[in-house]
This record gives C-alpha cells, structure tokens and sequence, in this order.
C-alpha cells in the first residue's frame, strides 16, 4: 500500500494537532492518489493551523516561551560568545584577537567559530523552551517563528546600512545573533536556524508522539 512521506508523516505526528480522523483522511486521500507535494502541503497547513490555535488560546503562555526563549539567547550569547568563539579558534587554528587579528587581517578562524557559537546558542535556546512546555509545540512553533522573524528584519536593517555606510557597528552580544545572516555566511542562518531550532527542540521534547500513529501503522 503506498505510504506517505515518512519525514511530512513523522512532522504532522510530533508538531501538528492531535485529531486522528485528520489524519487518517490525509492518509486516505493520498492513498488514493494524491501526490506527495499535496501531502506536504496539507501536513504543514495542519501544523501550522494548530499551532496557531493553540497560540490564540495561551496568549500569556506563548508570551512567556518567547520571552524565555529569547533571554536564554541573549543571556548565553552575552555571556559566553566572545570567550567560546577566541577560545575555540586559539585552540583550532592558534588564532588570537590581539596578534594575529588586528596585524594581519586574517579574521576567517574567528568568523567559523562565532558562526558554531551563534548556531549553538540557538540551539539550546530552543532546547530549554521546548523542556520547558514539553507537549505543547505551538510554544516551541511560536518562539522559533519569533526567531526567524527577527533574523529576517536585521538581515534587511544590515542590508541598508551596509550599502549607505563603510562599517556597521554591532555590539557583541547581538553579533552572534545576526551573523550567521550577514552576506559573508551567504545568508546561511534564515534557513539553518530554524532548521537546527526545530531539530533539537524535538529531540528535547518539544513535540509530542501523536496517537496518528495507530492510524498509520494500522494502514501500513
């Protein structure tokens, strides 16, 4: 019997609502013929209708994961983001601010390991979210969306200013929260972070197993 796609499946099952005739129609119909894209797009309208409705009835709930969310971000990038990313490339590549930096120019060390910093921050942001309203992955949904939203806006701000000024001035704290989207990471950070969010989140718990998943065993 043909079978949906396992990863559009395995996304509806851990992040969308938890309604089995939803689901075992979408089965339904794409056992009957409909394409693989028609599933991806009903799993992913799925997800994000629940998500949105679970969003419009805990206000206060998705206020709290995002503002957490966000504080654990930039509470780890302040603290810790210039200390990881020096010493990671000293220990790499024997790279140093002072010596090597600022009298040879030589600056790509230092930019690969701010990028494993940025992305790592991220990362566990997302995780202690998702720990924090296991179950509930509108919360992890609503802050990763926050995210991305956020990325886009400074990537458009930096755009502007970097075209009307020499340099932009970024404090250090937020430089490892816009960098992974600024033209020398080629934009990398508007797909890969909330790619990376999702991922872990999940593995933290974020989602939730779906009872779908009798459905979908029961038809396989």
């Amino acid at each position: 019997m043909k079978k949906p796609p396992r990863l559009a499946m395995a996304i509806l099952m851990r992040l969308g609502p938890r309604e089995e005739p939803l689901v075992g129609d979408l089965i339904e119909e794409y056992t009957t013929g409909r394409s693989r894209l028609w599933f991806w797009r009903q799993a992913v309208a799925a997800v994000v209708a629940g998500a949105i409705r679970r969003i419009r009835l805990q206000p206060v709930r998705t206020v709290g994961a995002m503002t957490t969310g966000w504080a654990v971000l930039l509470l780890l990038f302040g603290l810790l983001g210039d200390g990881a990313a020096n010493g990671l490339a000293n220990l790499v590549w024997d790279w140093d601010r002072q010596t090597m930096g600022s009298g040879t120019g030589i600056w790509w060390p230092f930019q690969i390991c701010a990028a494993l910093v940025s992305y790592t921050g991220f990362a566990l942001s997302a995780l202690v979210v998702a720990r924090l309203h296991r179950g509930n992955p509108a919360m992890l949904l609503a802050y990763v969306a926050s995210v991305t939203a956020g990325l886009i806006v400074s990537a458009v701000i930096l755009e502007v200013l970097i075209h009307r000024y020499d340099g932009v001035p970024v404090p250090h704290t937020l430089f490892y929260l816009v960098s992974v989207t600024l033209p020398f990471h080629w934009r990398s950070g508007l797909l890969l972070v909330p790619s990376i969010m999702l991922v872990c989140g999940l593995l933290a718990g974020g989602g939730r197993p779906n009872k779908s998943q009798e459905i979908r065993e029961s038809r396989g």
